[in-house]
């Protein structure tokens, strides 16, 4: 049973989470920067504040207790939620303003995470919190302040602003397609294609508006998002539909090829999707006017 009603000191907690994490006194006072007298000390104190012996000791090193080994995952949380409050309000005081947005996990990845900097640079005094996510979106009731999803184009989306439509690039490695160049569309037969799990049927409209009558080659792995595919791609494991403004760049580099400047319009577009409470935001739109800016 804890002795008095003092908690253990977070000095005390972080020295035994080291020493559990390296079982050896001189290591964790290596790590912390203290002698190794000083991390036996606040081992022995917290031991004796708790009641529990949390160390066995030997001749040949220490183990964990079962009350230390009990102990230990429950400390390394608590000093997580503590080192995480701690920044979460750091942070806060330094920005004015924080905007949160939900986006796709390959529009964040491929695209917004390299595009945020000239927006953070226009807009200091402000926090930008991404998370992500995926699919259908039934409702806009969230903490969210901009959702960001790529959706069949259509006008019946409540609170929701096309940014653009979406246009997919063919696209293969540089090595892939010097390797094996496409000079005319017939060549397409020599390639393997990478299939998108969640949208199987891109392969079908893209043969279709190249009138494409030969069977398409897909390799024995299909994806689920983008920057899977943008992987295997550069894996030189086959071609793939990418969208243009996620590898225009790499294109523009050299780092993969557009052979035939080969692409297809989808039918799908990327829409910013705004809580009705929200929308007089001045960073929600700020920020919006911003992706429309950067997208067209």
């Amino acid at each position: 049973m804890l002795r008095g009603s003092a908690l253990p000191s977070t000095k005390a907690l972080r020295t035994f989470v080291v020493v559990a994490n390296s079982l050896s006194f001189s290591k964790a006072a290596k790590e912390l920067s203290v002698t190794q007298g000083a991390v036996s000390k606040q081992i022995a104190s917290l031991e004796q504040q708790l009641g529990q012996t949390l160390f066995e000791r030997h001749l040949n090193g220490i183990v964990l207790t079962i009350a230390g080994e009990q102990y230990l995952p429950h400390i390394i949380e608590a000093l997580e939620q503590v080192q995480r409050a701690t920044a979460e309000l750091a942070q806060s005081e330094q920005k004015e303003e924080t905007l949160s947005l939900n986006v796709t996990p390959s529009f964040a990845s491929l695209w917004l995470v390299g595009a945020l900097d000239d927006f953070c640079q226009k807009h200091t005094n402000l926090s930008i919190s991404i998370r992500t996510g995926d699919g259908p979106l039934r409702t806009v009731n969230s903490d969210d302040d901009i959702v960001i999803r790529c959706l069949p184009i259509a006008q019946h989306y409540k609170n929701a602003h096309l940014l653009r439509s979406e246009s997919l690039r063919l696209v293969g490695s540089s090595t892939l397609l010097t390797q094996k160049p496409i000079t005319v569309i017939n060549d397409l037969k020599q390639h393997d294609f990478l299939s998108h799990v969640t949208r199987p049927q891109l392969w079908e409209q893209f043969k279709s508006s190249e009138q494409i009558q030969h069977t398409l080659n897909f390799y024995g792995v299909g994806f689920e998002h983008f920057f899977m595919s943008l992987e295997a791609v550069r894996a030189h494991a086959g071609l793939a539909l990418l969208p243009d403004f996620m590898v225009d760049g790499l294109v523009e580099r050299q780092q993969l090829k557009n052979p035939l400047n080969l692409e297809l319009t989808s039918g799908y577009g990327y829409y910013a999707i705004i809580p009705s409470y929200k929308l007089n935001s001045r960073l929600v739109y700020l920020f919006q006017r911003w992706l429309k800016e950067q997208l067209q």
